[in-house]
């Protein structure tokens, strides 16, 4: 991984400082107020970072790769590859003026987390309870495909996590460890009582043919869900319909890292399509008092995905992955 922890990122607009700083390389970046939103230019963040020369040169696409890091990005696109997984940004790449352009809210709670997470490590901040939530249960069965229901295959590859867990040094616990009706609400109370570190709600998903892997945490404050997906994305509040008074989970730039680092685990371990790392204020992550995320680990409504979750080897190689994007996370985090 990449230097971390040397200095300060500041970005900067007319020289003022913008959002926030955060741990990474020495120097600044330059933030250009081009429309409705402040961009840096890719080529600066690429230079930041030190990721080399783009290796594709042209003006609606760019490739860097480096033996530490990867990014690759397209013009007008809503999605780039950062170190081998795909991530949904707050706003489209942009080109113009012969360059392209990246939004600094993305550069903030994007590319910086998963470029340097060494700056994500505090003292004291050691990962002593995990709470793990197999989705749905009881009267609610989630997704149902030709021969399985969701609740039944999350509840398997939960109880497969925590013994992949065992010897942690972490406590990791279930939501649920039968088959019953857990609310929304009660799930996350439960982690809060129990003093959860991290939270890991487990789905399978549903949507035609589709197949593919996806991990979801909630979207920067202000800003809305990246992608679409099935179900509610919370962005709004249901009183007032306003997007900045519906809470985000404060802990942005270490649920994203903890994103990246189990859905990489689960690609490589299975192959699957990457769907990517999206934001969405699903009510589990915006309200949970600890860095979360949601992952969707495949489609039970693709005959070929569900063949393979049906699978009991196929589900161990699910929970080990997540187990071990949980572990590359935490040996990130804590302190040495």
């Amino acid at each position: 991984m990449h230097r971390a922890g040397q200095s300060r990122l500041v970005i900067l607009v007319f020289g003022l400082v913008l959002t926030g700083t955060v741990l990474a390389r020495g120097g600044s970046l330059k933030a250009y107020r081009l429309g409705d939103t402040y961009y840096v230019a890719v080529s600066d963040v690429a230079n930041y970072y030190g990721l080399g020369s783009d290796a594709d040169g042209g003006e609606s696409r760019a490739v860097y790769r480096t033996s530490f890091a990867q990014l690759e990005l397209d013009a007008d696109s809503r999605n780039i590859l950062v170190n081998g997984v795909t991530h949904w940004l707050s706003a489209p790449i942009l080109s113009t003026r012969g360059k392209l352009w990246i939004s600094e809210l993305d550069i903030l709670k994007t590319v910086d987390p998963v470029l340097e997470p060494g700056h994500l490590r505090k003292p004291g901040a050691a990962i002593r309870t995990i709470v793990i939530d197999p989705g749905h249960g009881g009267e609610d069965r989630g997704t149902r495909g030709r021969s399985s229901f969701e609740k039944v295959m999350t509840l398997d590859v939960a109880k497969r996590v925590v013994r992949e867990l065992a010897g942690s040094g972490a406590r990791v616990i279930l939501t649920r460890t039968s088959d019953k009706t857990v609310s929304l609400d009660d799930r996350v109370e439960f982690a809060r009582a129990k003093g959860a570190d991290l939270y890991v709600s487990i789905h399978f998903n549903s949507g035609g043919t589709a197949e593919g892997i996806e991990t979801y945490c909630t979207p920067p404050a202000g800003t809305s869900s990246t992608a679409n997906f099935s179900g509610n994305s919370g962005d709004r509040d249901t009183s007032s319909g306003d997007l900045a008074a519906v809470p985000s989970n404060r802990f942005d730039s270490q649920s994203v890292w903890l994103a990246h680092c189990v859905q990489k685990a689960a690609l490589q371990a299975t192959g699957a399509v990457d769907r990517g790392v999206r934001r969405a204020r699903f009510y589990v992550l915006r309200y949970a008092s600890c860095p979360a995320i949601l992952i969707e680990a495949g489609f039970l409504s693709s005959p070929s995905e569900e063949g393979r979750i049906l699978q009991p080897e196929y589900r161990e190689k699910l929970a080990k992955a997540i187990a071990d994007g949980i572990l590359a996370y935490k040996k990130t985090v804590e302190p040495q």
